[in-house]
């Protein structure tokens, strides 16, 4: 994303705010519309996934080293679960409602008064997937689940 003065404002406010880990990932204003994509960052998106597993339970192939993480899979329907939460309810009302009259000030004082504000959603569950793949290769070794790797000749 191009760094814009805007762009750096509205990453200042978000810095400031609790829950920290938000970042901008881009910022476009479209027909008068602000469009945001927000994301947690890399460390703040561990987080929130280890908290999801720990409280909600892991996927029921969580404890197979064989187990394919692929579209059909309980760890696909796990991310696209975590994908429709985070982009729909986090995102895309909760952090909306909380920040759309700062934000809104922001956009004013930048020049765009009144200009209302949308949250385009980032996560896929691809996207995910691969988050998720690096905890249950952490969970397969802790756990003693791990396939044993091919020595070296």
């Amino acid at each position: 994303m191009r760094t814009s003065p805007l762009a750096t404002a509205i990453q200042r406010h978000l810095d400031s705010c609790s829950p920290a880990g938000i970042a901008l990932l881009d910022l476009d204003i479209v027909e008068d519309v602000a469009e945001l994509t927000l994301a947690f960052t890399p460390e703040a998106l561990d987080q929130v996934l280890r908290n999801q597993l720990r409280i909600t339970g892991a996927p029921s192939d969580w404890d197979c080293p064989k187990a394919s993480m692929e579209a059909g899979t309980p760890t696909w329907a796990y991310a696209l679960d975590l994908a429709y939460l985070f982009n729909e309810h986090y995102f895309g009302h909760l952090l909306l409602e909380r920040h759309e009259a700062a934000l809104g000030e922001i956009l004013t004082a930048h020049g765009h008064e009144g200009t209302p504000v949308v949250f385009r959603p980032p996560y896929t569950p691809g996207c995910l997937v691969l988050n998720l793949r690096r905890l249950k290769a952490e969970h397969l070794r802790a756990a003693g689940l791990a396939a044993p790797q091919a020595r070296a000749a």
